[in-house]
């Protein structure tokens, strides 16, 4: 049976001669095999296994993974905060990074990445779906500390549900809340990049995004992060309504927030099986993929398979789970074995 990875990532090489002048920036402190990063104060391990394409498809193939969506979450959106070269400059290059990479080896495919929050961007994702062959966009839930909710993401989402784009919502490097103590334990990349995508997807519900575009094909990574647990109080805020509040403050959703998951796709990273049994039941078996995150996450990807294996569902549903959802969402060419 085919096994489709729609969230594993791998970094592209660096340009040569530091062309966008952030090397310095990023270089980590050498620990065994891998580095020490301490980008923004917020210290990360940055592992060997996300730079080794090989390695890569070697553990993977191991672990029964027949295909993998290949995207790089961080790059662009720390790469142009660094920068004095243009955002868009530097996500053509990461996507053309990606691009050599998936060309690397057959049975993977490509997502593209881009900032959201600037029309500009689009004339990329046009260059991404049509050259490069990407059958999705990667995209941070927020990028340089703004929301992808307000007017300035209009375009984008407008050209996405036009163009029926597949849109992967994943946290950024540095999520909301960094700056309170989350340099210990490494919070932020354990509690606040899951709530970094929770408060981006909680402002797209109320602000009335998925009102103005309710035919936009998002999957959301992590399970929805920090999502579903806040839906109940969504719901009641809701429900007690706004009167008399600032207009900022106002709710601009036409119906119960919780009815907006139907709109949404999720992986089943997160490496805790109750998790995943709740994302089932809430989102439905067709509108779950396997996702691993590996890469910058090592461990071994028979660990997913094995939580989606023993899922009290049907062998039909873990066969969607597993690769016909992916599939039919990103458009692959993949058939039964």
């Amino acid at each position: 049976m085919p096994i489709i990875d729609i969230h594993t990532h791998c970094s592209p090489p660096r340009p040569p001669g530091d062309r966008f002048g952030v090397q310095e920036a990023l270089r980590g402190t050498p620990a065994g095999k891998n580095a020490i990063t301490n980008y923004r104060g917020l210290p990360a391990v940055s592992y060997h296994e996300m730079a080794d394409f090989e390695l890569q498809q070697e553990v993977c193939a191991q672990a029964g993974v027949t295909g993998r969506i290949i995207s790089t979450p961080f790059a662009a959106e720390v790469m142009a905060q660094i920068s004095k070269s243009p955002s868009l400059d530097i996500c053509k290059a990461v996507n053309d990074g990606i691009a050599g990479i998936v060309a690397r080896a057959g049975g993977n495919w490509g997502m593209g990445t881009l900032n959201p929050l600037d029309p500009a961007h689009i004339a990329e994702a046009e260059r991404c779906v049509k050259d490069l062959k990407f059958k999705g966009f990667l995209i941070c839930s927020s990028w340089r500390g703004r929301f992808i909710d307000g007017e300035d993401s209009f375009a984008f989402w407008e050209w996405a549900q036009d163009r029926q784009a597949p849109v992967f919502i994943h946290p950024p490097r540095v999520p909301i809340g960094n700056e309170q103590q989350m340099n210990q334990y490494k919070l932020d990349e354990l509690i606040g990049r899951p709530f970094d995508t929770a408060m981006a997807l909680a402002r797209m519900i109320l602000s009335g995004l998925f009102d103005r575009y309710p035919r936009l094909k998002i999957v959301v990574a992590h399970m929805g992060g920090g999502l579903l647990p806040c839906m109940g109080r969504l719901d009641f805020g809701w429900r007690l309504g706004c009167e008399g509040m600032p207009k900022e403050s106002v709710m601009r959703c036409k119906r119960l927030p919780s009815e907006y998951l139907k709109l949404l796709h999720v992986d089943t990273m997160g490496f805790w099986a109750p998790h995943v049994r709740e994302a089932v039941e809430v989102f439905g078996s067709d509108r779950v993929m396997f996702g691993t995150d590996y890469g910058p996450v090592p461990l071994d990807p028979k660990e997913h398979i094995d939580i989606v294996n023993g899922l009290p569902i049907s062998s039909a549903d873990k066969e969607k789970i597993l690769w016909r959802n992916a599939a039919a969402f990103f458009d692959l060419d993949v058939k039964a074995a």
